[in-house]
């Protein structure tokens, strides 16, 4: 474990379980999609520790998870997932946290976050792991003081390194199949553990 992990946290926007992943809807159940929902979100955070864990959200069974799990919740009060991320950023700076780790709820294969710092990394840096095509941004690591603007939504990995690149920000692009995997369509399913409905993490 490097010395940055002390000086960071995760932070988890999670908008609910209750109606989640509606995407699936044609290969599981609304009760399947729920308990996925909370399956992966125990994993990722579970993968966040030895870091202190920020989970945004406006749901009271999230936070009810939150709390259970002995995460902070951070009331979001305005929509949207980049809202989101603001938000968790300005509360792990306000809580000391110099770095924010920004990490998305469906990453059913993640096991930890460590090894996306090095033991001093520059302010002006951030960290990217992008879904498989390349396209959205399931983790982003980025100095909790910074006034990035996040763009969150389709074509997130190429926005957040553009917007990096315009604020002279070192881009590292970290390539990692554990984090790059994510949940949104019926196909994605075949990357989850076959027994993942009958687990309890």
């Amino acid at each position: 474990m490097v010395a940055a992990q002390f000086a960071s946290a995760v932070i988890i926007p999670i908008k609910s379980f209750e109606g989640a992943k509606e995407r699936l809807a044609s290969a599981l159940t609304a009760t399947e999609r729920h308990r996925l929902a909370v399956y992966m979100a125990t994993r990722v955070v579970v993968a966040a520790s030895p870091f202190s864990v920020f989970i945004v959200c406006d749901d009271e069974e999230v936070a009810h998870f939150a709390r259970q799990h002995g995460a902070v919740v951070v009331q979001q009060d305005n929509p949207g997932l980049n809202t989101a991320a603001r938000i968790g950023l300005d509360a792990a700076r306000n809580a000391g946290f110099e770095w924010g780790i920004i990490a998305h709820s469906d990453l059913p294969l993640a096991t930890h976050f460590d090894h996306l710092f090095e033991e001093s990394m520059p302010p002006k840096t951030i960290c990217v792991v992008g879904d498989q095509p390349k396209d959205g941004t399931n983790v982003l690591v980025i100095a909790s003081d910074s006034d990035f603007t996040f763009h969150y939504g389709p074509g997130s990995f190429q926005a957040h390194c553009q917007e990096a690149a315009r604020r002279g920000y070192d881009v590292r692009i970290i390539d990692d199949l554990a984090l790059a995997i994510d949940i949104d369509t019926p196909a994605d399913l075949a990357h989850l553990p076959t027994d993942w409905n009958l687990k309890s993490l």
